[in-house]
């Protein structure tokens, strides 16, 4: 893969970075407004003292201020006014289009109502099904050099003068895919910055393989995306002004997912390059099934589920700063890219997924083992040291030890 030396590729690769500045700069532009617009709507994210006594996830808030969150909005605007300067690239897929405007919905709705998880993953799944429905499904799929297909059966359906295509078991495999990475990359977005940086790098990591594989439309549908997370980012870099918020993380898991699906590349590269987000989520969903078993009979209430086990808490609990946590995590997320990116265009799937994973497997242990280091205390002392340090309301003490209270709680599961 000669990419720095290819004049073909270096020329479609000027004219991809062409399309993300011009995303980049109308996501720069809007987000201070965006962060305007969020306060005169209420979508923010308060912090734990100013949320109601037992109310979910408030032991898992780290921002000690009201935090603006439309960020997102941004992007997606940013994104289909790219679009819409540049509508040879529509054609790569109206149906994701469509999903991106469902996604903004969604979020918006939950950056403003802390939609219950049963609403969230409505909108998500319309999102999917509407790229399903546009023709863009995981047929087949080769991965680790073996190829596999998901087409046994197909039947056309009509309704009110829109006919389907229904690919079984596909088009099922498919929602569950952008679904599920949907929820892997929200899960990410837990310190400032993180979210935009991790997804920036597998954007980036793909942009450049769809460009070595001649795929330039998918490549500037990229390069947009990547331009316009870029234009928030510098707003998200703590101590953040606004957040991307549901809007942006779920965007991000979409067409992350979609640009899987669409890329030229092998499955193994992308699953190289997902495979941090990836195992991550894997590990919070085993851990909330093993500390409550009685998810076992509804597992889609593990959406609902709070918890510290994600990587970035365990690295937070370790004594390490925000920014620090976001420059770890991005630097293993860049080593696992360089990976795929190295070896995507070589006969070596099995190796280069052995070498992912493994690089993987011994940051998560060394992570997981991890001792507080004592530079910082733990969030629950440090809710307990304002208490003694301040002299609170009696409501915002209520809560406050209510926070400390669910704090101590989580302790026993975190290691």
């Amino acid at each position: 893969m000669d990419l720095f030396t290819n004049p073909y590729i270096i020329n479609n690769l000027s004219i991809v970075m062409g399309f993300a500045l011009i995303s980049f700069l109308i996501a720069f532009l809007l987000t201070p407004l965006m962060g305007k617009l969020a306060i005169k709507v209420g979508a923010v994210d308060l912090p734990a003292w100013l949320r109601n006594k037992g109310e979910r996830g408030i032991s898992t808030r780290i921002h000690e201020y009201v935090y603006p969150k439309l960020g997102g909005l941004a992007v997606i605007i940013a994104i289909l006014v790219t679009l819409f300067i540049n509508r040879d690239l529509v054609s790569v897929g109206k149906g994701v289009i469509v999903g991106i405007i469902i996604i903004g919905i969604t979020g918006y709705l939950d950056d403003k109502f802390e939609l219950n998880s049963k609403f969230q993953l409505l909108g998500q799944i319309l999102a999917a099904s509407a790229v399903v429905a546009s023709g863009i499904s995981i047929t087949s799929l080769n991965f680790l050099s073996m190829q596999m297909n998901f087409d046994l059966f197909s039947t056309i359906i009509r309704f009110a003068g829109f006919t389907y295509n229904f690919i079984f078991p596909a088009d099922i495999l498919t929602i569950l895919w952008i679904v599920g990475l949907i929820n892997v990359i929200n899960w990410v977005g837990g310190v400032d910055a993180l979210n935009g940086s991790v997804t920036s790098v597998a954007l980036f990591t793909l942009m450049l393989i769809n460009l070595a594989n001649g795929n330039v439309a998918l490549a500037g549908l990229i390069a947009i995306h990547l331009g316009a997370v870029l234009g928030v980012l510098p707003f998200n870099y703590p101590p953040g002004k606004i957040m991307y918020g549901s809007a942006g993380d779920f965007l991000n898991g979409f067409l992350l997912a979609v640009f899987a699906i669409l890329g030229s590349t092998k499955w193994t590269a992308s699953m190289i390059i997902l495979a941090m987000p990836i195992l991550d989520g894997l590990i919070v969903v085993y851990m909330r099934f093993k500390t409550n078993p009685h998810l076992l009979k509804s597992p889609l209430k593990i959406l609902q589920v709070s918890d510290k086990n994600h990587l970035h808490h365990r690295l937070l609990d370790a004594g390490y700063s925000k920014k620090t946590v976001t420059l770890i995590e991005t630097s293993m997320m860049i080593v696992v890219c360089s990976i795929a990116l190295i070896l995507s265009n070589l006969r070596t799937d099995v190796l280069a997924f052995i070498l992912g994973i493994a690089f993987l497997f011994v940051s998560f242990t060394l992570i997981f083992v991890l001792k507080k280091r004592g530079k910082r205390k733990n969030r629950a002392d440090e809710i307990l040291d304002e208490i003694k340090a301040h002299d609170l309301p009696e409501e915002k003490e209520i809560v406050i030890k209510t926070v400390y209270e669910n704090e101590k709680e989580d302790e026993k599961y975190r290691y």
